[in-house]
């Protein structure tokens, strides 16, 4: 069966039923189904729910905190709405980069970010942005709303906090503080693959040294993940690529890749420096460090 939901809370409504699954652009979820990986008894389609396509800022721009110049992406954002957004590039271009990589054009003008999220695959590409960049994600359900880091989103691969009847009801960015920058990149089979490992940074400057640093991998561990090794050895240092080689050597001991028909854990291990390299120096560009 299927359900055009009219409203979030009738949609959250109908996923406290048994075997019931949120069906948004339906490019992850659809193909589940036709390879029987997954036999939902109810699909619950939202992208008809007028407050759910909303891309908008809150609060005043310049701020660094949630609700104080960020950017709210409601669940049925497609990824192309993002892509051609000029005011979501110009803050975000690490995030848009992120969401170019993903598919081809047909799928990124059905996906969501949302639903790229709820999909919990180890090797996404818009999760390790998201993390550098502090994101949170707005749950709705029976009881009402709640929000969390995205952090605590992911508890294994295809696995999420949601409970039946809960559903991603937005994605909330922050909007970065001057002097800070962000990056992302990834390496794949062919262009339309699913990454072979992927990696995001962000870097806060103070002067000509760091002042906070985040990384972030995808497809290197059962959840995208933190380098908080990597993120200790930047802070307080003077950036620059000496230290950007240095720092990324040290991926190796943040991340648990395995074996898989895409790669072998001792490639990802070495693509692991080289991505987050590039990464961190684009980031200190960006932030104004050239």
């Amino acid at each position: 069966d299927c359900l055009s939901a009219r409203s979030v809370g009738e949609a959250t409504e109908a996923l406290a039923r048994e075997g019931a699954r949120v069906l948004a652009g339906g490019t992850d979820l659809l193909n589940a189904i036709k390879t029987n990986l997954v036999h939902p008894r109810l699909l619950v389609y939202i992208l008809g729910i007028e407050e759910l396509k909303k891309l908008s800022w809150n609060g005043r721009a310049g701020g660094a905190g949630i609700g104080d110049g960020t950017l709210s992406i409601g669940a049925a954002v497609r990824l192309a709405d993002l892509e051609y957004d000029l005011k979501v590039a110009e803050a975000f271009p690490a995030l848009v980069e992120a969401v170019r990589v993903i598919g081809g054009t047909q799928i990124r003008n059905m996906a969501t970010l949302a639903g790229n999220l709820a999909n919990a695959s180890p090797g996404a590409d818009t999760p390790p942005v998201l993390l550098v960049l502090g994101a949170q994600v707005e749950i709705a359900g029976p009881g009402g709303t709640r929000r969390l880091a995205l952090e605590g989103f992911f508890t294994g691969p295809k696995r999420t906090v949601l409970e039946p009847g809960e559903m991603l009801r937005a994605v909330l960015v922050p909007r970065p503080p001057a002097a800070s920058g962000a990056a992302f990149r990834r390496l794949g089979r062919v262009s339309l693959d699913i990454a072979k490992i992927n990696c995001a940074a962000w870097l806060a400057r103070d002067g000509e040294r760091i002042a906070t640093a985040r990384v972030a991998f995808g497809s290197v561990a059962p959840t995208p993940v933190r380098a908080p090794g990597v993120e200790a050895a930047l802070v307080g240092q003077k950036g620059g690529e000496t230290l950007f080689r240095q720092a990324a050597e040290l991926a190796g001991a943040d991340i648990a890749p395995i074996t898989d028909v895409r790669s072998t854990d001792a490639y990802r291990r070495q693509v692991a420096a080289v991505l987050l390299r590039e990464a961190l120096q684009e980031a200190w560009n960006r932030a104004g460090g050239r």
